[in-house]
């Protein structure tokens, strides 16, 4: 089974890099996930994910709103009327576009503190660091359920 993330935020805007972060975790664990690096402008890496044709595509972005530290996965599908991100696209237009080749796509929003995102920083927090480490234990969770259950519908 091909499993694929795509991390999505700006490495220029301290926290907002969280899932830059989180990718190089998932790089290094070697656990069998495709890491693409959406950065500002995720839309571009869609034709390397096309190509890839993974069958689980999980989509990482630095959300706020929700408690500080904490990691969802979120459905959002419906949700096209409400902009999560400064990125060029809505993330529920996004995850549509991505359904239309890949069998299962999962949003997953690790929150940051809105202040640590703001300024131009290309570090992030100690805080943002321990939320990614819980990322990949959500990841590895979710990866769990899809080698447990291997043919998808």
């Amino acid at each position: 089974m091909k499993k694929a993330i795509l991390v999505i935020g700006n490495t220029l805007r301290g926290d907002d890099g969280i899932t830059s972060y989180l990718g190089k975790l998932i790089e290094k664990e070697n656990c069998g996930w495709k890491v693409f690096y959406g950065e500002d402008t995720p839309e571009s890496e869609f034709h390397k994910i096309r190509e890839y044709s993974p069958d689980v595509m999980v989509v990482a972005d630095a959300m706020t709103g929700i408690k500080v530290g904490t990691v969802e996965v979120i459905d959002i599908s419906d949700d096209r009327d409400y902009m999560y991100s400064t990125h060029n696209l809505p993330t529920p237009i996004l995850l549509s576009y991505l359904k239309s080749f890949c069998q299962v796509v999962l949003f997953l929003g690790l929150n940051v503190d809105i202040e640590k995102v703001l300024e131009i920083n290309p570090e992030i927090s100690k805080e943002a660091e321990e939320t990614a480490q819980k990322a990949l234990v959500k990841l590895l969770e979710i990866d769990s359920i899809f080698d447990n259950n291997q043919k998808i519908s």
